[in-house]
């Protein structure tokens, strides 16, 4: 019994592996931060060359533009993480960018040890590498949610025209965001940003920072800082000043390459988040100075 079902798995899965690249990209639908986070890493290791050029950091950095980066530009960013996972994904593939980009925001966000391991792990690179089936990008209930969410849109697109109903003016669909919940959310980031550091764990990080960046400046990867603006009402408070000084402090300027985008108001969605047309600014900084 074993063994037959062992063996219908496996035709399953050889038959599924010779008709995924026939599936419209269209129909793929990744649901959920993590899921997407684990797609975007495995991406990176697998089909990214070992010399691109590379964007580490967290949520604030996977705001900027993949259209304005272009396809030279690899986005190794993860909301809900930060710039020591992206750094820990390149030590273990072994991968060298001939520049690297680094988010300092979130530095003390520690690396996502269980996406790191599974993104990186030999045996089940292999696997990956051997079949796109079982990448995360490949699970067949992406592609099944995907096709039906794609059917209920016709069906609701075709009973609106049927009722006359047609589309929403743009002006109506973007409503303006609930003044309550924006201030909720300001009051939220300004209690966890004015926490400030415990100067022993920061000095640590820091440390273990500086020893992977200058690793990789040792075998040849230009590694450039820069910090992702936020609200200027949050950007002095205990925890970005002092990170902003000990980074400061540890990369200074006369020795490493910073990219200066001037503080400003500069508008964002939650007071951490830039909004589209000013993380498209950001990134037109970003990608003049990775081309430098």
């Amino acid at each position: 019994m074993i063994k037959r079902s062992l063996i219908t798995a496996l035709v399953l899965l050889l038959g599924y592996h010779f008709i995924l690249p026939h599936i419209p990209k269209g129909y793929l639908w990744i649901p959920g931060q993590q899921r997407a986070n684990y797609a975007r890493a495995q991406k990176f290791v697998h089909d990214s060359p070992a010399d691109s050029k590379v964007v580490v950091g967290s949520s604030m950095a996977n705001e900027l533009s993949q259209e304005i980066l272009g396809p030279e530009i690899v986005k190794l960013t993860f909301p809900a993480g930060g710039s020591f996972t992206g750094l820990d994904i390149i030590r273990d593939t072994g991968k060298k960018p001939s520049v690297l980009l680094i988010e300092t925001n979130t530095l003390l966000r520690g690396s996502d040890e269980g996406l790191v391991g599974d993104v990186t792990s030999a045996w089940r690179r292999q696997l990956r590498a051997a079949t796109p089936a079982l990448k995360e990008e490949g699970r067949p209930s992406n592609y099944a949610v995907g096709f039906l969410n794609g059917w209920v849109k016709r069906f609701c697109n075709l009973g609106n025209k049927l009722t006359g109903k047609g589309k929403a003016p743009a002006a109506a669909v973007e409503a303006p965001a609930d003044p309550g919940l924006l201030e909720n959310v300001m009051r939220v980031n300004r209690e966890t940003l004015n926490r400030k550091p415990d100067p022993a764990k920061l000095a640590d990080t820091v440390r273990r920072f500086g020893e992977q960046i200058d690793a990789l400046a040792a075998a040849g990867t230009r590694c450039v800082f820069f910090e992702m603006p936020i609200n200027s009402s949050l950007q002095e408070l205990e925890e970005p000043a002092a990170v902003r000084h000990a980074m400061q402090q540890r990369f200074p300027r006369n020795r490493y390459t910073w990219i200066d985008i001037p503080h400003r108001d500069y508008h964002t969605s939650d007071g951490i988040h830039l909004v589209r047309e000013d993380a498209d600014e950001v990134t037109r900084k970003i990608v003049e100075a990775a081309g430098k």
